[in-house]
């Protein structure tokens, strides 16, 4: 009886140290489903806080997108701008150059014209000399004779 008493208590600890194995790996286990959900939580708001930068990104870009089509937009309204003036300008001295050149284009005739007239009572004269010269010598001439 004592040896049986014996297998028994034997038996008995052996059903104690399965269950307490047992009771050890549910813990073990609920400890890691712990682990596990802590970690999801986590890796969730590492998705959260990534998503939230990138929205933020996003916005960035495009308010710089926006500023950047102001930009060109009055970069391409002064550039037009300042063709325009360039081209008035440009327009107003070939005007005033047309007309400097046409005053000093009058100007030369009107000297050339003088300086013809000028020339030509200076060739009458000398014509007009030389006839009077011509008669004196053919009257001279003729006296002579």
């Amino acid at each position: 009886m004592l040896l049986e008493q014996s297998r028994e208590a034997d038996q008995l600890r052996e059903q104690l140290r399965q269950t307490e194995e047992q009771l050890r790996r549910r813990q073990l286990d609920l400890q890691e489903a712990g682990s596990i959900a802590e970690a999801s939580m986590r890796v969730n708001q590492v998705f959260e806080a990534a998503q939230k930068a990138a929205d933020q990104y996003l916005d960035s870009v495009r308010t710089l997108s926006g500023r950047q089509a102001l930009v060109c937009e009055e970069s391409r309204r002064k550039s037009e701008q300042l063709l325009a003036e360039t081209q008035a300008k440009c327009q107003a001295l070939e005007a005033e150059t047309q007309e400097k050149c046409s005053r000093m284009l009058r100007e030369a005739e009107e000297k050339a014209n003088r300086t013809w007239e000028e020339m030509r009572g200076k060739l009458q004269q000398f014509v007009d000399q030389q006839a009077f010269l011509q008669e004196l010598l053919h009257m001279v001439s003729g006296e002579s004779k």
